[in-house]
C-alpha cells in the first residue's frame, strides 16, 4: 500500500510540474511563435540508461542509552531517464534510479542487517549550460524514495527490531554532461554526479499574529550521492 501511495503521489507531482511548465510556455508565446524556442525548433525526446554507484545515507538513533547509526550501504545503481526537450537548452526529465545495497548498523564497527533496495522516482528540469557536441548540464528534481529491506527483523543486542518498507519525499540535485557522436547526434554518452537527499520526520506549520503570518517547513534528511554514466539516444530531429 505504501509503494502504491508513493507512486500515486509521484504521478500527481508529475502532472502538476508538467502543467506549470506548459502554462509558463503558453504565457511566453503571446499568441505567436514561442519566445522560448528558436524558429524551427521541434521538441524531442531523449532516453538515457546509466550504471553507477550510490553511497552515503545514515540516521542517528538513541537506543538504551547508546547512540547508533543506521546506514544505507554502498551499492551499484542503475538508472533510466526520459528527457522531453522543450528548448535547445531546457528539458523536463522523468527518472528512475535503483540501488541494490544493504541496511547497516554502525556501532563498534559496521554490521550488515539486511539487504535493501533504494528506489528513487523523480521529475524535474535539466538545464544545458552550453551547446555543442559536449553539453554540460545541471539538474534539479523532486519525487519519492522507496526503501525496501529484504528481511523484516534484525537483532540489536537482546532486542528484536522490526523493519518495514518506507516511502518518503526526496529531492535530487546534480551536474554532468552529454557527449554526442556523428553529424546526426542521435547517440551519445551521459555522465553525472547527483546529491540525493530523502526527507524524514518532516512537518509544516502556519502561524498568524498581530505582526503578520508565515509558514515553516522542517525535517531531517538521509543524504546519498551517486556517480553514474551510460548511453543516451535521441528520438526526433
Amino acid at each position: 500500500m505504501r509503494i502504491r501511495k508513493g507512486i500515486a503521489l509521484f504521478c500527481v507531482m508529475a502532472v502538476i510540474v508538467t502543467a506549470l511548465v506548459d502554462d509558463a510556455l503558453a504565457q511566453r508565446r503571446g499568441g505567436g511563435q514561442s519566445a522560448s524556442r528558436p524558429a524551427g525548433f521541434e521538441p524531442y525526446l531523449e532516453l538515457s540508461a546509466t550504471y553507477g554507484s550510490m553511497w552515503g545515507g545514515n540516521i542517528d538513533l538513541y537506543y538504551y542509552y547508546n547512540y547508533y547509526k543506521i546506514r544505507t550501504g554502498t551499492g551499484p545503481s542503475i538508472g533510466i531517464a526520459l528527457d522531453y526537450n522543450i528548448h535547445p537548452m531546457q528539458a523536463i526529465e522523468l527518472s528512475y534510479t535503483r540501488q541494490d545495497g544493504s541496511l547497516d548498523l554502525d556501532y563498534k564497527g559496521i554490521t550488515t542487517l539486511t539487504p535493501m533496495s533504494v528506489n528513487v522516482w523523480q521529475i524535474g528540469s535539466l538545464r544545458t549550460l552550453a551547446p555543442g557536441k559536449v553539453r554540460p548540464f545541471v539538474l534539479g528534481s523532486l519525487g519519492i524514495t522507496y526503501f525496501s529491506p529484504e528481511q523484516a527483523t534484525f537483532e540489536l543486542g537482546e532486542e528484536t527490531i522490526y523493519t518495514q518498507s518506507a516511502t518518503q519525499f526526496s529531492l535530487n540535485f546534480g551536474l554532468g554532461f552529454k557527449a554526442y557522436f556523428g553529424e546526426a547526434e542521435k547517440i551519445g554518452i551521459r555522465a553525472s554526479f547527483k546529491v540525493m537527499p530523502t526527507l524524514y520526520n518532516t512537518g509544516a506549520g502556519l502561524w498568524f499574529g498581530s505582526g503578520g503570518g508565515g509558514a515553516t517547513v522542517y525535517g531531517e534528511a538521509i543524504w546519498q550521492w551517486e556517480v553514474a554514466g551510460g548511453l543516451t539516444v535521441k528520438f526526433g530531429t
